[in-house]
């Protein structure tokens, strides 16, 4: 994943990365976004960033993202604009790893079920599930999820086992590049359990960076919420949606334009109305001016 990747969020992705230039970075940071913002895709272009960037030698007696200063001899002047970013990320040789979610520095956590009763899952258990659905639906929400791993009825939990198996990784040291990143998708999921996590929030090892995504503040646990850096992500406007839709989905301008104006800031809600859109084109059609009505 990587910042063009994402639909629109222009200031949010200038800010991540002046965060980073200025070293202004927290051990945790929060990206707080209504379901279709595209809070998770831009966690992840901003975990890989961060990843390839520090995996690459400092200048010497340059500080590090948190404001520690370090001895490195001096190598190559990283990018500093996202166009350049991008393309600097590209040509990394590490950035095959980053893309198929496989490098050893970052970790993902995310709501998980038991595939049977007496099960203790963890994340790592549908790994292979998670790069999947990442790479086909980046802006799906948890139900979706759910029903890729074909939970049914079954609600998805980060558990006290997860908690345990966070620790372990954490605790350990890095294996390329500077940083160890967790990325923790819908931490709404964590139960009083999640308080496990609270010393090492707080206290982290060194050179250990928390990414916490969520849709809901208000089912966070207080504890952890406290302890984070807020990257509030906003709803997407008519116009993001309209040129994604065009430029991603392949939908000719006057459908894009129509289903933008439907789906409230939401890329999601806008492909679902994509789906329906030709076996109820009528209905669309009367929901798109009704919407036009009131805003008048």
């Amino acid at each position: 994943m990587q910042f063009k990747n994402i639909i629109g969020q222009q200031h949010i992705k200038e800010q991540l990365v002046q965060m980073v230039q200025h070293n202004r970075l927290s051990h945790a940071l929060l990206f707080l976004g209504k379901e279709g913002s595209g809070a998770l895709p831009l966690a992840m272009a901003f975990a890989n960033y961060i990843c390839l960037q520090t995996q690459s030698k400092k200048t010497a007696a340059q500080e590090s993202l948190f404001g520690e200063e370090e001895n490195v001899p001096a190598t190559e002047i990283l990018p500093t604009t996202l166009e350049t970013i991008d393309e600097w990320m590209q040509n990394n040789p590490s950035f095959s790893k980053v893309k198929e979610m496989v490098h050893p520095d970052i970790h993902f956590s995310y709501p998980v079920i038991s595939k049977k009763t007496g099960d203790k899952p963890i994340s790592t258990d549908f790994i292979k599930e998670w790069r999947e659905f990442i790479t086909l639906h980046p802006y799906g929400n948890v139900f979706d999820w759910l029903q890729f791993i074909n939970a049914e009825n079954k609600q998805g939990n980060i558990t006290a086992h997860e908690c345990t198996d966070i620790l372990k990784k954490l605790n350990l040291k890095s294996f390329e590049s500077e940083y160890k990143i967790l990325l923790m998708w819908m931490p709404e999921s964590l139960g009083k359990e999640g308080n496990k996590l609270l010393k090492l929030i707080e206290e982290p090892p060194p050179n250990t960076l928390f990414l916490l995504v969520a849709e809901n503040e208000d089912l966070i646990l207080p504890t952890i919420l406290s302890r984070t850096q807020l990257v509030k992500i906003n709803a997407l406007n008519t116009e993001e949606i309209t040129t994604a839709l065009q430029e991603k989905a392949g939908v000719q301008p006057a459908k894009a334009s129509q289903v933008a104006a439907l789906c409230e800031g939401n890329y999601r809600e806008a492909l679902l109305l994509l789906q329906h859109a030709e076996d109820d084109w009528q209905s669309l059609l009367r929901e798109w001016l009704n919407s036009i009505a009131k805003k008048i």
